[in-house]
């Protein structure tokens, strides 16, 4: 049984348990760091799960509120230190690029993220790791061109944002893919995780 914290954007909670998985999402204005104890609490007794009932902790370390990420980071490790439980990170980008299978694709692809306006996270991948840091780019500032060595993969936001745009129209290298918290539950099923010592995700231009 793990909890799993995502507060990149808002408050959201999941807890897979005999492969059922029970979440929670609040969207608050108030500090996360002040409500974030009172929120797991009762987001466990509604689940009617004990806290000594948890095995690991996962924290999604970003791209989002830098903020929201140290907050999960932070409460993750003391229940880590008082509660002996495991401690995992994973990125958005790691979870998207373990969705998409391996199969008659590119080996090397990169990811889009929106973060606001015509502004998206972008990072590429070989396999299973990333062979670069991320990147905020502005579709109004760049022009793109499609590397046909690579796969593309976007979430809905940037779908919309390139729906007139003549250089991604209709291109075979273009997946939409959007990840859950089910996603998850297969990458610890399948091992794919190694980050022991999660740290919010770093955005070198970020600002």
């Amino acid at each position: 049984m793990f909890l799993i914290l995502d507060f990149t954007k808002s408050l959201k909670l999941a807890i897979f348990s005999k492969n059922i998985l029970l979440t929670k999402e609040l969207n608050t204005q108030k500090n996360i760091s002040e409500i974030l104890i009172v929120e797991v609490e009762k987001f466990l007794k509604k689940s009617k799960i004990s806290i000594k009932q948890l095995k690991s902790i996962y924290v999604i370390t970003g791209p989002g509120s830098f903020t929201g990420i140290r907050s999960a980071l932070t409460f993750a490790k003391s229940l880590k230190l008082t509660m002996k439980l495991n401690l995992y990170g994973l990125s958005k980008f790691e979870i998207i690029n373990f969705k998409f299978k391996i199969n008659k694709y590119n080996e090397n692809r990169r990811i889009f993220l929106h973060y606001r306006d015509s502004q998206f996270f972008s990072q590429t991948f070989k396999g299973y790791k990333s062979i670069d840091e991320v990147r905020l780019i502005n579709f109004d500032d760049e022009k793109l061109k499609l590397n046909n060595k690579l796969t593309y993969i976007y979430d809905n936001i940037l779908f919309k944002a390139l729906a007139e745009n003549e250089t991604f129209k209709k291109k075979d290298s273009l997946h939409l893919v959007v990840y859950n918290f089910i996603e998850i539950n297969e990458i610890i099923i399948n091992n794919m995780i190694d980050n022991t010592d999660p740290k919010p995700l770093y955005i070198s231009n970020y600002y």
